[in-house]
């Protein structure tokens, strides 16, 4: 038993559930790689799909307002994170990487560039390069205390690269920061001096670990919102990416006019059940989410010391948010790729060379998982040493 009831895995259960993380490598492969937690969805959402479900009312809903979900979305961010928005600030997308190279094709020109603070989740490096624009890096500097944006070294590339967007990712995958709110004034400053917008992926927002808290980039006042693109979704928060529901909100007229470009029926109609699903986890599921986020907090401790001993060489910087943890294998003899060795020995982990720069020799952990499974996963790692 976990001490945590969210974490009480049936084992067989979980290695036979539908779904690529741990259908793609086989029931042998421990599975710790895509970010999907290991969890049971939460009882509210449960009820309220299943309610939907056996009402028969799955035709077309959701279209005359006010929205119920945007509604939702308006109280949550109000009430969780003192964020005033309005209703017609808001697109409703299916993910929030949809929102990401809306953004970017958008607000941005072929040739352009694109800042990211690397290491960085690779659809943000896919999205930019797959319509044509530059890659600009301004990679996060690690310190023993933990990461630092290098605002600098931001200002120089913003002044010699002339981007059009810069993609921050708060909380940050894979490193786990959470950026402060001086950070980000600090950011809205220099992007409002050099003209360049802010596309801010806010989806780990509810996986927080005390005593950080979230602060939305566009909530720092009128300089922020008015360069902001802020995408975010609950589907992170409550394990369940499969319901595809994203919100993407900019209070920013000149902004909204250039993403309205896009017919709203090239974007895709949203899910009914996504909708329903995201009301009864913002509304009704804190309680839930509490114990998730305690439980997560109970195995990045874990890890730490499940590394110190099994793998002590391991670099390993507790993520202040989200369930990923970043670490550094590269004193273990495994190369550049070290989840290559791990796979072999039973372990899938993401590879960290997907990540950009400073990925070599790094591998991202998912530990949204039992304490448990969790250990099972760090001695079999330590299997892979030469």
């Amino acid at each position: 038993m976990s001490g945590f009831v969210i974490f009480d895995l049936d084992v067989d259960r979980l290695r036979n559930r539908p779904g690529i993380k741990w259908g793609r490598h086989g029931a042998d492969v421990l599975a710790a790689w895509v970010a999907d937690m290991d969890v049971e969805l939460a009882p509210v959402i449960v009820e309220a799909v299943s309610e939907r479900l056996a009402s028969g009312g799955l035709g077309y809903d959701f279209y005359d307002k006010p929205v119920p979900v945007i509604e939702c979305f308006i109280r949550r961010m109000r009430e969780t994170y003192g964020w005033e928005t309005q209703a017609d600030e808001l697109i409703r997308l299916q993910d929030v990487i949809q929102g990401l190279q809306l953004a970017i094709g958008q607000l941005s020109d072929p040739g352009d560039g694109v800042v990211v603070q690397t290491p960085i989740y690779p659809p943000f490096l896919t999205s930019i390069e797959m319509v044509g624009r530059r890659i600009v890096n301004n990679p996060l500097v690690q310190t023993a205390s933990g990461w630092d944006v290098d605002l600098d070294h931001l200002e120089h590339v913003f002044a010699t690269e002339s981007p059009a967007l810069l993609l921050l990712c708060n909380p940050h995958n894979p490193c786990g920061k959470v950026f402060s709110a001086q950070e980000q004034a600090d950011i809205a400053s220099l992007a409002t001096q050099y003209g360049v917008v802010v596309v801010a992926d806010e989806i780990h927002l509810d996986l927080i670990y005390s005593p950080r808290h979230h602060v939305p980039f566009a909530s720092l006042g009128p300089e922020a919102a008015d360069c902001a693109v802020t995408l975010t979704a609950a589907t992170k928060s409550f394990n369940m990416a499969g319901f595809r529901l994203a919100f993407c909100h900019t209070h920013s007229a000149s902004i909204r006019e250039r993403l309205d470009e896009v017919p709203t029926r090239l974007l895709g109609g949203t899910n009914i059940l996504g909708q329903v699903a995201t009301i009864a986890g913002w509304d009704h599921g804190q309680p839930w989410l509490d114990e998730l986020v305690a439980g997560l907090d109970h195995n990045r401790q874990l890890l730490g010391q499940l590394l110190a001993t099994h793998l002590p060489d391991v670099g390993y910087m507790p993520p202040e948010a989200t369930y990923l943890a970043w670490l550094d294998c590269s004193k273990l003899g495994l190369g550049e790729d070290p989840a290559v060795a791990f796979l072999e020995h039973g372990v899938a982990l993401n590879s960290g060379l997907m990540f950009g720069p400073g990925g070599e020799g790094h591998a991202r952990l998912n530990f949204a998982t039992s304490p448990e499974m969790l250990t099972q996963i760090v001695e079999r790692m330590s299997t892979a040493l030469p």
